[in-house]
């Protein structure tokens, strides 16, 4: 489209290209997750703190959570989030511990040299895993949180903080794992609860959830690592491929019927059928 000097731009030729999820420039991270950034989110971690940037690819190549880890959940930390944490928090630094749940306290105060008075005291929300930029210089750090299953308006809460904490120099880079795009995909609909509903449902913390949100400026102008989790990364994710294909078979029978039947009466005891076999190959597990 042309332009001339004055006319404004329309609207949807103004992107800005450093707050947009944007693929990564960095190779040889972990497979089974996808990997997004905001602001040369990776390149700042990789290159200005390369100690971080190790400690988190470990603890990313460690997780393995498992499909009856999956199907339980439930109740408090979920087992492999909780796992995922203490991985990072082995991570140690000259034999001392850089990883760990941190509460960031901001004070700010009004006055002249020497006669300060405070005028405000935040407390930022506690951070799960917080990493020291180095032991002789923690400040700025790296925030990690994992949206695994909680409501969606949690990420809203992290991009908020990180937002907050960067801007007062408290924080580098923000980092947030959920979902993939995939894994939600497979496992909603497919992997229920104790009381037979689904778990995993889509207003969950999951990869489409939180993509939209940075998109809009969530975060602000905070550098965003978003790692989603992908299916290989869950061992015996083989039986949800099973029943998510039973379950695609029952939806074919429903939106095809016509062309083997006349009324959908005769059809339905067919589709139930390939529904209650599909579930029957996964029942719900009592939560841990």
């Amino acid at each position: 489209m042309e332009q001339t000097d004055n006319a404004v731009p329309e609207a949807e030729d103004i992107v800005d290209l450093a707050g947009q999820v944007r693929d990564i420039t960095l190779s040889g991270l972990p497979n089974g997750y996808d990997y997004k950034a905001t602001r040369y989110a990776d390149v700042i971690l990789k290159e200005a703190f390369p100690n971080r940037f190790h400690d988190l690819t470990n603890a990313l190549e460690q997780f393995e959570p498992t499909l009856d880890e999956l199907r339980s959940g439930g109740g408090g930390r979920t087992v492999f989030v909780a796992r995922f944490d203490q991985s990072l928090a082995d991570q140690q630094e000259g034999g001392q511990a850089v990883w760990g749940k941190q509460n960031i306290t901001i004070e700010k105060g009004l006055g002249f040299e020497g006669n300060v008075t405070p005028v405000s005291k935040v407390r930022g929300h506690e951070i799960d895993m917080f990493g020291l930029g180095s032991l002789d210089q923690p400040l700025p750090g790296i925030a990690v949180e994992m949206e695994w299953n909680n409501k969606d308006p949690f990420f809203d809460r992290d991009l908020i903080n990180f937002q907050a904490l960067h801007h007062e120099g408290a924080i580098a880079v923000g980092v947030i794992v959920t979902r993939s795009a995939d894994l939600q995909n497979l496992i909603s609909g497919v992997i229920r609860s104790k009381d037979h509903g689904f778990k995993y449902g889509s207003s969950t913390t999951h990869w489409d959830k939180l993509v939209p949100r940075v998109n809009l400026g969530g975060g602000g102008e905070c550098p965003l690592l978003l790692i989603g989790i992908r299916p290989e990364r869950v061992e015996g994710i083989e039986l949800a491929y099973k029943v998510r294909d039973m379950l695609d078979e029952a939806e074919e029978l429903k939106a095809n019927w016509r062309d083997s039947y006349e009324k959908w009466s005769d059809a339905k005891p067919l589709y139930d059928k390939f529904r209650n076999d599909a579930y029957a190959q996964m029942p719900p597990l009592a939560d841990r």
